[in-house]
């Protein structure tokens, strides 16, 4: 698939894309049941697989997904990188149907750097992906948003700001976009302003199983809240950077199109500890 010329200045205006239907519900099917399986396997699993479990409430912590407690499943988790050991998984975000258009957006060979598997909406309040992991190069990274189910005004729906990447990127002290949580008043006081005097408005994303959303790192967008603590909202999440700013990784190729990151699986911290988007991603 090319991008069309609407397409792109749609991207340019609004900072994201709708792909409907881009994937079917028979490939959708098969990495529901992948997370099945794993969930139910999960104790034969190494320390290749992580999870942030409980996450957005006090008890979140990061464990080896062995380690979790079926518990666990019926709260909001991060099943992170599975791309790392799951063929389909990267097939699904950088194999020949989506990668193109990562290519085309990105002006650049996109490269996994790692993948984010939810249950549940994640309630994450609104933010910039540079807060967390600035690409070397500004504007070179993207996010995938690949809906494994049907969005529903009760599921937590994904909410953003159409427009809002062309929003000049907060400073906060350390002299970067990474956040500085001490800072985060002036940080809202900031970013509502210029909201404000552009006229922006929140936009909530109903999304059909098998749609994928692509937004720009610098789109303002979050979580709503569950309204129906018992449903699911089952997505999975990547952030894309390019290989042209990792030339010494040298990822292997899952297709002419792109790469991943190959790393080792995030570390496991008792409680679970933010790091910066370096040491998260390259230990």
């Amino acid at each position: 698939m090319t991008l069309s010329e609407q397409q792109r200045q749609d991207w340019d205006k609004d900072g994201y894309l709708l792909l409907k239907r881009f994937y079917s519900t028979e490939r959708i099917n098969q990495i529901n049941a992948l997370i099945d399986h794993l969930w139910k396997q999960r104790r034969k699993l190494g320390a290749e697989y992580v999870i942030d479990i409980f996450v957005e409430s006090p008890d979140e912590r990061r464990v080896y997904f062995a380690d979790a407690p079926i518990s666990a499943r019926s709260k909001p988790y991060k099943l992170n990188d599975l791309y790392l050991s799951q063929a389909d998984i990267r097939q699904l975000i950088i194999g020949q149907d989506l990668a193109p258009i990562l290519q085309a957006l990105l002006q650049g060979t996109p490269m996994v750097c790692n993948t984010l598997n939810f249950e549940f909406g994640s309630q994450q309040d609104y933010h910039f992906d540079t807060f967390y992991m600035p690409s070397p190069t500004p504007n070179k990274m993207v996010a995938s948003w690949i809906a494994l189910e049907d969005t529903t005004p009760d599921n937590g729906p994904l909410s953003y700001y159409p427009g809002s990447h062309k929003i000049p990127p907060y400073r906060f002290s350390n002299g970067s976009t990474i956040i500085v949580d001490d800072e985060m008043p002036q940080f809202r006081d900031y970013v509502y302003g210029e909201i404000k005097q552009r006229d922006l408005k929140p936009a909530t994303l109903f999304a059909n199983k098998g749609d994928v959303l692509i937004w720009h790192s610098q789109l303002f967008h979050g979580g709503s809240k569950i309204a129906d603590p018992t449903m699911t909202r089952k997505s999975l999440v990547t952030h894309y950077f390019t290989n042209e700013d990792f030339p010494d990784l040298t990822p292997p190729k899952v297709c002419e199109h792109g790469g991943y990151m190959d790393r080792a699986a995030q570390t496991v911290d008792y409680p679970f500890k933010a790091k910066n988007w370096l040491q998260r991603l390259l230990g």
